[in-house]
């Protein structure tokens, strides 16, 4: 496993970008200094990537470098993108504490009162409200952040106090309930932290650096 990882690290670091070898260099690789019992049946460009499908005749599938230096076995698998669908966005929407913002464009803040990352980044959140209208939707995923959540919920907190500590949480059944179902949803698209930021498209953005690519108009 070790050694595959090792190979993808230089397979996706090659340097070379010219064409595809051709089926029967690659067999020559493949029956002489590699010793694979094989026999290459197609050699196919991938786009985007400085590689190369190998199509064997025993329906195997390679991957080899363009400049023929790393050869990969195994399956390529393209990394899906995390994205909310309008059910979600709208789920989402719905466990809002309250809106906040002149914005045409609406923002999803997932978030929470003892954020460490948002109470650094005040400023930043503050200047959000200018460009988006912002749908803050308290969440946490353990101790403190989890505390915090539940207790704006049960505060009914506002764009005023939201980030305001508190001396004791208070920790309500409803709360509770609003939380859990949020933690729901996010640990299916795999988010176990805050903040996050999801635009209109359900595009998720993760953590204070989208702060600045949301404020520039460059996420």
């Amino acid at each position: 496993m070790v050694r595959k990882i090792l190979l993808l690290l230089f397979l996706f670091n090659a340097a070379a970008y010219g064409g595809c070898p051709s089926k029967y260099k690659v067999q020559a690789l493949v029956s002489g200094p590699l010793k694979l019992p094989f026999v290459v049946k197609s050699v196919k460009e991938i786009k985007g990537f400085p590689l190369c499908e190998v199509e064997t005749e025993s329906g195997d599938t390679l991957f080899i470098t363009k400049d023929c230096r790393f050869l990969v076995e195994g399956t390529l698998l393209k990394v899906p993108s995390i994205r909310f669908s309008r059910k979600e966005l709208q789920f989402l929407k719905k466990k809002a504490l309250f809106e906040a913002g002149e914005g045409k464009e609406e923002l999803i803040v997932l978030t929470n009162p003892a954020c460490k990352a948002c109470l650094s980044h005040r400023e930043e959140l503050k200047e959000l409200e200018k460009r988006y209208k912002l749908f803050v939707v308290p969440v946490g995923f353990g101790g403190e952040e989890f505390k915090a959540a539940v207790d704006a919920y049960c505060r009914k907190k506002g764009p005023k106090n939201f980030f305001k500590p508190e001396k004791a949480f208070k920790l309500c059944n409803e709360g509770k309930l609003r939380v859990w179902s949020l933690q729901a949803l996010l640990k299916r698209k795999g988010i176990t932290g805050t903040p996050v930021f999801v635009k209109e498209d359900g595009t998720p953005l993760f953590g204070a650096s989208a702060l600045k690519e949301l404020l520039s108009g460059r996420e």
